[in-house]
């Protein structure tokens, strides 16, 4: 550097020495209003203080935990604090007429979920029909709704109870199922030695974002450079809490006298590093997108009028715009002027080439960053895995790992068939015909875990090259849809004898008659009656009524071997075979063994005046495509078949 430009910068900075000291402003006292009591957290805010990085932006804040006669909303958009913390009920505020202003999005994704004990076996939201739900049905807990809304559960097939924001309650069976922080009560019940379920609404599809940081419009139109000070030490101080954790915990512990103990903190302070997701999305990030599909569930609830908007959420609607506070302005004027002077000293001393420099290296960091968070986000969040030609697992991602229980070395060099719950070598098959011919496959493959459980994905394989080898994979990108699987085997199936329900009856039965026409077959369906069913019922009992009508229905199951046959309950003691392209003779084979089957149970039935044991009456119906139009037409040919057989005795065949 030139002995010109040292002394331009040394008197450059003896001004600013001597100017600092009345351009320093008293530090701004202002309250940041929490949503619940001091805990992990809101350990970005409690940081963003004890480093000193508030302090470093001329702030003086007072962090205020929440009490039963407060609601933070409530309390920023009067003025009684300037910041607080809410979720993603602020967009419904906004369209409600309110104005919030979100600087922050600190959770990527709510921690709000529903807790069963382990012993209830209730895993998913449709298992709450009838139940005891212990959540407010406000805009806090609209998650929830939204949630029941979206797997076809309205108001009335479950019983709203108030949150009392006590454990007891789930513990002592006043409840079946409550919300509750996934950080918080997940941790403290199995401490407690209760074992529990939990019900995520993010794995139907509602994923809204958690813990926001937000003001009232405008307290931050008039104090712009504060607020946006504010959300530069915060999201400092989030960043220092993430890479600090014990430490954090540590300071919590000491300095706000928390009733949790310091393993509780530390799991909560992980399960919010997941939920905040700062190595894959920058801390504080929100989409706009996000806010529509979030403003459309509300709407879809009828929390809000249909035409109503949330324009003016996002900060970032407001940059540009004057503000009030002539004093940051000051600062800012004048600080900018010194370095302004400052850059034109070091573009005279060849600036531009290290700009150039800097550019370069920047954009080569930019680049390295977005592919590494790529990576990681495949890695860790998305269920992937890399398969030679020949079927053996050559990488899984973490994500695989976890959803299916086991040590990625337990994949490795392992084929695929030894992984699936039933390896269907067709689908196999037809999967590797499909990639050969330079195309996409989709479907869905039943995979087993460590414990042996069923897991369904949903399948996207591709055959790709692998540039650094050479060599074509397979490429597997896969959704758990085991849960949609649960709900759609249970709403497809009586639950009573674990056979089809009268739904799937009608649903199959349809498309048989369908393409019963389309390639002109036959098709026969079996009405069975349980005979002297009230009479069992009225002598043994209706706990013993349910276990004959169990054995009816394995015999059932046991007589329909071919793929397409259907065994369904109908009704009552009413049950149906369905025998897609079977004619008159096969269906009365059928028929035949179903009575023979039923015969070596010998469930005693004394009050049956045409044998000893429980039996039957069955009437079959046999028709081509031209006796029928309507599958009503074919069960109504049955029923009468049916009701001949009772009239002949009953414990007979009737099929014309």
């Amino acid at each position: 550097m030139s002995r010109y430009i040292q002394i331009v910068l040394s008197r450059l900075m003896l001004l600013i020495v001597l100017l600092l000291p009345q351009l320093s402003l008293a530090a701004d006292k202002v309250v940041l209003q929490l949503k619940w009591k001091h805990q992990f957290q809101f350990a970005g805010y409690y940081a963003a203080q004890a480093q000193g990085y508030f302090a470093a932006e001329g702030l003086d804040v007072d962090i205020r935990e929440v009490n039963s006669n407060l609601i933070p909303l409530d309390t920023v958009l009067s003025g009684k604090a300037q910041f607080g913390i809410s979720d993603s009920s602020l967009v419904l505020a906004r369209m409600q007429g309110k104005k919030p202003v979100v600087l922050a999005t600190i959770f990527q994704h709510s921690p709000l979920v529903l807790l069963t004990l382990k012993s209830s076996g209730i895993i998913n939201p449709l298992q709450l029909k009838g139940k005891r739900v212990m959540f407010s049905r406000d805009i806090d807990d609209a998650v929830l709704t939204a949630m029941f809304t979206e797997v076809g559960l309205s108001p009335s097939d479950y019983e709203q109870v108030p949150q009392s924001f006590q454990d007891d309650d789930l513990i002592n069976g006043n409840i079946d199922a409550m919300s509750a922080y996934i950080t918080n009560q997940a941790f403290a019940l199995p401490q407690k030695n209760i074992p529990i379920n939990i019900i995520s609404p993010a794995n139907y599809g509602i994923d809204f974002y958690g813990d926001m940081l937000f003001v009232e419009e405008h307290y931050f139109k008039n104090n712009q450079q504060q607020v946006l000070a504010f959300r530069r030490a915060a999201i400092k101080g989030w960043h220092y809490a993430i890479n600090n954790q014990e430490e954090m915990v540590d300071w919590i512990i000491q300095n706000l006298a928390p009733k949790k103990s310091k393993e509780h903190l530390m799991n909560e302070a992980k399960t919010t590093a997941r939920m905040i997701q700062s190595n894959i999305v920058d801390l504080g990030y929100f989409s706009t997108n996000r806010f529509i599909r979030i403003a459309d569930t509300y709407k879809k609830l009828k929390l809000v009028d249909p035409n109503s908007s949330f324009s003016g959420i996002s900060y970032k609607d407001y940059l540009g715009e004057k503000s009030d506070d002539s004093k940051w302005i000051q600062a800012a004027v004048f600080i900018s002027a010194l370095l302004a002077t400052l850059a034109l000293i070091l573009w005279m001393h060849n600036f531009r080439l290290k700009a150039k420099i800097k550019d370069n290296t920047n954009r080569l960091e930019k680049a390295n960053q977005s592919t590494t968070r790529y990576l990681n986000v495949i890695n860790e969040y998305i269920n992937s895995c890399v398969l030679s030609l020949d079927l053996r697992v050559l990488r899984v991602s973490t994500a695989w790992c976890r959803t299916l229980s086991n040590p990625r070395e337990s994949f490795i060099n392992n084929k695929l068939q030894n992984l699936l719950f039933n390896a269907d070598d067709s689908k196999i098959k037809e999967m590797q015909s499909t990639l050969n011919s330079g195309k996409e496959w989709t479907g869905e493959l039943e995979f087993i875990d460590s414990e042996g459980n069923s897991i369904w994905f949903n399948i996207s394989a591709q055959l790709e090259t692998n540039y650094e080898t050479s060599l074509d994979e397979i490429t597997f990108i896969a959704i758990d849809v085991s849960d949609h699987k649960r709900i759609e085997i249970l709403s497809l199936t009586d639950s009573l004898t674990g056979i089809a329900n009268r739904r799937h009856l009608d649903s199959v039965l349809l498309n048989e008659i369908k393409r019963m026409k389309r390639n002109n077959t036959s098709l026969s369906l079996l009405m069975l009656d349980v005979d002297f069913f009230k009479q069992y019922n009225d002598i043994y009992g209706h706990q013993e009524g349910d276990s004959c009508l169990k054995q009816l229905s394995n015999v059932l199951v046991q007589c329909t071997q071919r793929p397409a046959d259907l065994a369904a309950r109908y009704g009552g003691e009413e049950f149906i075979l369905l025998l897609p392209e079977a004619d008159n003779k096969g269906a009365h084979t059928v028929a035949e063994l179903v009575m023979k089957h039923l015969t070596l149970q010998n469930i005693e039935h004394s009050s049956s005046t045409v044998a000893e044991h429980v039996t039957v009456s069955i009437g079959i119906a046999t028709v081509q495509a031209a006796d029928i139009d309507t599958a009503e037409d074919i069960i109504k040919i049955a029923d009468e078949r049916l009701y001949k057989a009772k009239s002949m005795g009953r414990n007979t065949i009737s099929s014309h």
